[in-house]
């Protein structure tokens, strides 16, 4: 286990949770009080406003790490508070739980969900299950705040900031894990037969565990790259097999926004020499990307060409990207969010570490072309292994192992 390291940033130190805020809003001075109270054993700040329009105000000043806001209020509802919170930058992904009477709960959770609602609480409220639901964001928002606060305090030196971004990931992944492992016995029935009011709240604790993992692979490798350090095997690899591959693992996902991903180009073998974890995820990365950043059906398409270089390309019909950030987005950090499709999860790192792999294997990515509201195609170009001299493939007499390529992780 690494090391627990408490670094001063200003006057906060990193490894200590700092004490987080939550937002409570309703109309209604009793039911504040009472909600007020049944927080108060969680020791975080509780914060009252008794209006959208006083939600808003506070939200423009203070970052909160739940917003709790109930659904029937008089001058504005919670749902229209909610569009509004979604519609700021600064609480465009603060989570939002939804206070609701039961017998209104299917229509209120159908529109809540629309609006980017995590979860409900119904009337009467359980002391328990509320507390029990506002800790788990509450956590999870002090983990990426403590992810945040590792990587300011390391900036001063490329390694040292590697150095912790790299202990962050591996200190989130163990608890990561425990909270994956259970969540996956507790949706198989392990545990007992859940009840069928927690498939929803099940699927979505899942979902969420699982960016969080991404979170921590993406920074794990990036401080890797950082620092030089980033094991390699090498194969001569069959790039038909490669992007046949890469489409697989996507048909899942395919699937559920019934997309089309296909393959397109050469019928004889083009052999590259590269890591297949590596050249797997930079396609994944491209292949998501297509995925998320489209507001109609996807259609994403692998082209695939051999000439001096051996050259992928990913084209898409999404929502494009302007001239002037063709360059922007495969800078660290950097996520372009679109009106047409909402905010989108991530950290910002999938082209920056998709180009620095590229680099490591003597190619190079690029976004060849992009035109908003017309769909991006992002150019792979890879040097050809030795056996492809004649194009043919295996003509030198050397036999190449069969393409597996696994899930990057």
């Amino acid at each position: 286990m690494a090391p627990r390291v408490a670094v001063q940033l200003d006057t906060k130190i990193v490894g200590k949770p700092s004490r987080a805020k939550i937002l409570v809003v309703d109309d209604n001075p009793s039911k504040l009080a009472a909600l007020e109270a049944v927080l108060e054993p969680l020791t975080h700040e509780v914060v009252t406003a008794r209006s959208g329009r006083e939600a808003l105000r506070l939200l423009l000043r203070q970052d909160f790490a739940l917003i709790l806001l109930d659904v029937k209020m008089a001058e504005m509802d919670g749902f229209e508070t909610a569009a509004l919170i979604r519609q700021r930058r600064v609480s465009e992904h603060t989570p939002i739980i939804f206070l609701t009477a039961f017998e209104q709960a299917e229509l209120d959770m159908a529109r809540g969900y629309s609006l980017g609602a995590v979860d409900f609480i119904f009337s009467p409220v359980v002391p328990e299950v509320l507390r029990a639901k506002a800790t788990v964001f509450v956590d999870l928002y002090q983990k990426a705040e403590e992810i945040r606060d590792l990587y300011a305090a390391a900036q001063e030196s490329s390694r040292s900031k590697s150095e912790f971004l790299n202990m962050a990931a591996h200190e989130l992944r163990t608890p990561l894990s425990v909270v994956s492992g259970y969540l996956a016995m507790l949706a198989e029935g392990s545990l007992g037969k859940a009840p069928d009011a927690w498939r929803m709240p099940l699927e979505m604790m899942t979902a969420k565990a699982g960016e969080l993992n991404r979170i921590v692979d993406d920074l794990l490798l990036a401080s890797r790259m950082d620092v030089g350090w980033l094991p390699e095997q090498m194969h001569v690899l069959d790039l038909r097999e490669v992007l046949d591959s890469a489409r697989q693992r996507a048909e899942p996902r395919a699937q559920l926004l019934e997309a089309d991903v296909r393959t397109e180009g050469e019928e004889e073998p083009v052999l590259v020499e590269a890591d297949p974890l590596h050249l797997g995820r930079i396609l994944d990365n491209l292949i998501n990307n297509a995925l998320t950043y489209c507001s109609a059906k996807p259609v994403v398409t692998l082209a695939l060409a051999a000439g001096e270089l051996a050259t992928v390309e990913v084209r898409d019909n999404g929502v494009g990207i302007a001239e002037d950030k063709r360059e922007a987005v495969f800078e660290r950090f950097v996520r372009l969010d679109d009106s047409s499709i909402g905010p989108v999860p991530g950290t910002g790192l999938g082209l920056y570490i998709s180009r620095e792999l590229a680099r490591r294997h003597g190619g190079h990515l690029e976004l060849s072309d992009s035109r908003p509201g017309d769909g991006s195609t992002f150019r792979l170009r890879l040097p050809l292994a030795r056996a492809n001299g004649n194009r043919a493939g295996g003509a030198s007499g050397k036999s190449h192992p069969r393409l597996h390529v696994h899930q990057p992780g």
